[in-house]
Order: C-alpha cells, then structure tokens, then sequence
C-alpha cells in the first residue's frame, strides 16, 4: 500500500462520492482512511519542504508512536480496537500541523467527555470515545479534536469540549457523525479547491492583518477562485430553473453580466474580492423576483443608494456587507445583532442604534484574518424576528438546533461546523441549491414576474409541523 509518490498521491480512487459512497456497515474502512491520511501527510510534507514529489523514507520515518515508550505504546493500543489500531499502523505522523484546525495524532480516550454515553467496550478494557486528531491550540482553551466512537465506527469533530453539547447525545445527532473517510474526504476537498492551503505564507511587508488565516504550515482563505465559479453555475442554474417555470413571454430581453466594474465602483463594492468576481460575471436573471420579495437589481442606482454598509470606511482587509438581492421597501432597525454582525469588517461603524437598514440577501461581512471568515458566504437580513414566542416549533440551523429567540440574520445558516470551524457563515453555493430544491420540489411557486410571495412567505419556517425543514441548509463544510 502506497509505495511509491505516485501512489501516495494518486487518491481519486478513495475520495468519498456519491459514485463511491463511504462503508455504512458499522465498520472502519481503515485501508481507506489510511490512504486518505497518508495523502494529506504528503501535501503538507511537499509544501513545508518545497518539493512536488514526497520523500517517502522521510515521511514513513515517523509514526503514531514516535518518542512514546514501549509502555505508554502497549496502554494505548489495550485501550484500541482492531481496526483503530491497523488504521494506525498504516498511517504516518505529519512533521508539522497535520490540517488547518488540527495539530496532528493525539490517540486519547476522551470517555470522560461523553459521560452520559454507554460503553459497550467497557469489559473488554477499551475507551469508546478516541481523539485521532487534536484540535489547534489556536481554535481553544479546551480543546478536543476529531473523535472516533469505536463502539459505532463513526466519527465527528467537536472542536472543544464545550462543542460536545452539539453532537451529543449520539443517538439523537447521528447526521453529526460520519464515517472517518467522508471527514478527511472533506478536508482534502478544501484543499483540492484552494480554501486550506499548505505552505507557510509571508504577506508583503511586515503589516498585519493578512488576506488569510494562518495555522503553522496551514491558511484559511477567505475565498478562492473556485468558490467563484462554482457559485456562478449554481446560481445560473437557479436561475434557468425558475425561468422554465415562467410564461415565455414574460421573460426579459437580458443578456449582459448583472453588473459591470463601474456599477459596482459607483456602489462602494470593493476591488479583489469575491462579490465583485461573482456580479460581474453573473448573467442577469431574466426576471424580477428571485426570491420571495427579493429583487434582482436591474436598477442599478437603485442597488448603489442600497449600500449602507459598503459606504462606510472598512478596515485593512476587511470586506463589507453588501446588499445583493433587496426586499423594496422593507426595513428593520439596527440593532445589537445587526450591528455585531456588519461591524466585523468595519474600523469605525457610524450607524446609531434604531437607524432603517435596508433588507435582503447580503454577502457576509468579513475579516480577512480572522481563522474562520467566510467571503464567499451570506446573510438573509428579515424585516421581522425568528421566534419571537420562542417556540420549540420554529427555524433551525443546519445542525437541528433552534435559531435563537429574536433573531433577523440566522436563517439557512449552520449551527455546528461538522467538518471544522465554529463561527463562519452559510455558503452563498450552498443557498442556491437550496433553493433551486425549494422551486423543484413546488414549495416555492413561479410566476410571471419570478418566485411569488413576498417576504413575509420566509416566515413559514416559523410555522411549526417540521415547515423548518424547507428553510434549513443540511451540514457540510
């Protein structure tokens, strides 16, 4: 197994798909995972050391076991189950940070972190809950990591003890536990698009902040070029999927890109960053309502006057929020949770408390530097509160959790980050193929003008009998 480079590094094969699902049967498919790891080791190994080949005799040189005692290596495996231990024993221990979020191989029953879970292992001498990989010192004061339940032969990435509260009871957050394979799948995912890159990276000068998060041998990118071309196609075909809905005479003559380089720089939407690649190389859609209530900008004066956000100074490598699709005419006033939200990306945030802010579908606010931003994210600013009764029958994020009580801005965004993170915002990507399944499946009509209904249609995710589900965006990355 994996010999040479070229085998080290050819991982289509293993790569979770739907073509090529991950083992559901209750087992751990450690071959796998093991070529999965491994691959993962190389990336890094290549960039720390600027090669495009690995050293394998230097990457195999070292081990799970490297620097233990005979003593602490023979306690270790007693507390392992048969496939833990050959997953090990095929893999090799990154010389730097083996991911982004993650130092490398820790191998400790973490039981005392799950202690409301039975341990069917028990009897045999075995921990249940096993921390393969340790989260970061930079992610947490308590940290925790990727946690393998040998019992169940699944896996999940709580990256704090505190976050355990969202993947527990295990039996209750079975879609918050994977198979290892689909977890690594998803990290070398994120670094086949160019989002986690290995290599260690020196901004020009000495002035911080940078333009991406940086862990050891690893950055965050607030965007990448793929993200941008993957967001194109997803919402062109929302588009195509709503204009087959439409009366063919309704449709509008509109064929340029939604917005060119001197619309946008007459709306203060800054140069280099993702929005700008993605409006001016969207096609216009040939309709008026996106979504219900929200507008497509064919006005662009309009879009421009909009822009409360991106007219206000932003901070070195920040990006404000801007104003994509608006609900005319519908305002909310600014308020704690509005102004924390927009404020990230701004130095000096001159709107007063009560001030009308204008909603819609924004891009999200970020911070460049900061280890979780997502700029290729959203947020769907409401003109009323998420549960205002507080009911347990009302919206949730993707992890099944409630919204909290009051909120504008929370709708289809995450609520536990399954594959690592804690504090970024839903995919713009993600959003649209939502809602291309809500025009599919008929829960949102088309007519002549577009999607029907106005923005209040958002509050049926509030209506009770499961209706959250047609408003909620399932885990991913």
């Amino acid at each position: 197994m994996n010999t040479t480079p070229d085998q080290i590094l050819d991982i289509n094969d293993a790569l979770v798909s739907d073509e090529n699902p991950a083992r559901e049967n209750g087992t751990l498919d450690y071959e796998r995972c093991a070529r999965l790891h491994n691959y993962i080791v190389a990336c890094g190994w290549m960039a720390h050391h600027g090669q495009y080949t690995p050293d394998l005799d230097a990457i195999a040189s070292r081990r799970w076991y490297s620097g233990m005692d005979d003593e602490h290596i023979q306690a270790t495996r007693e507390r392992l189950t048969s496939p833990l231990i050959s997953f090990l024993d095929l893999i090799y221990e990154s010389e730097q940070e083996f991911f982004y979020w993650v130092e490398g191989l820790s191998i400790q029953s973490c039981d005392d972190s799950f202690l409301a879970e039975d341990n069917e292992l028990e009897d045999e001498g075995k921990s249940r809950f096993i921390v393969i990989y340790l989260t970061h010192v930079d992610f947490g004061s308590h940290c925790l990591g990727v946690v393998y339940d040998q019992q169940l032969h699944r896996a999940s990435f709580p990256m704090t003890i505190e976050n355990c509260e969202s993947v527990e009871p295990v039996d209750e957050h079975d879609d918050l536990w994977f198979p290892l394979e689909t977890i690594l799948t998803n990290w070398i995912h994120m670094i086949d698009l160019g989002k986690v890159v290995p290599g260690l990276y020196v901004p020009d000068g000495s002035d911080y902040p940078t333009s991406r998060s940086q862990t050891g041998l690893w950055s965050w990118l607030p965007y990448c070029d793929a993200q941008v071309d993957s967001t194109i196609a997803t919402m062109e075909r929302y588009s195509a999927a709503v204009e087959s809905r439409m009366p063919p005479d309704s449709l509008l003559s509109i064929s340029a890109p939604l917005f060119t380089d001197a619309d946008l720089d007459a709306a203060a939407v800054p140069q280099d960053c993702f929005i700008r690649s993605l409006l001016t190389r969207l096609k216009t859609p040939r309709f008026k309502f996106i979504a219900p209530g929200l507008e497509v900008p064919h006005d662009k004066e309009a879009f421009a006057r909009r822009q409360k956000f991106a007219h206000i100074p932003s901070e070195k490598d920040s990006i404000p929020g801007v104003l994509l699709f608006a609900a005319p005419d519908r305002t909310v006033n600014l308020n704690h949770e509005i102004r924390w939200l927009f404020n990230t990306a701004h130095e000096n945030f001159t709107m007063n408390d009560g001030d009308p802010v204008p909603t819609g579908l924004y891009s999200e606010p970020t911070c460049r530097s900061n280890s979780d931003s997502e700029e290729a994210g959203f947020r769907l600013l409401l003109p009323f509160a998420l549960r205002p009764d507080y009911s347990d029958q009302a919206a949730r994020t993707s992890d099944g959790g409630l919204v909290a009580a009051g909120s504008f801005t929370q709708l289809f965004q995450h609520g536990f980050h399954p594959f690592g993170g804690e504090w970024r915002s839903q995919r713009l990507e993600r959003l649209f193929q939502r809602w291309t399944e809500l025009i599919e499946a008929g829960v949102w009509i088309v007519g002549p003008e577009g999607v029907e209904g106005g923005i209040d249609k958002f509050r049926d995710a509030d209506n009770g009998n499961d209706a959250w589900m047609d408003y909620c965006i399932a885990p991913y990355w």
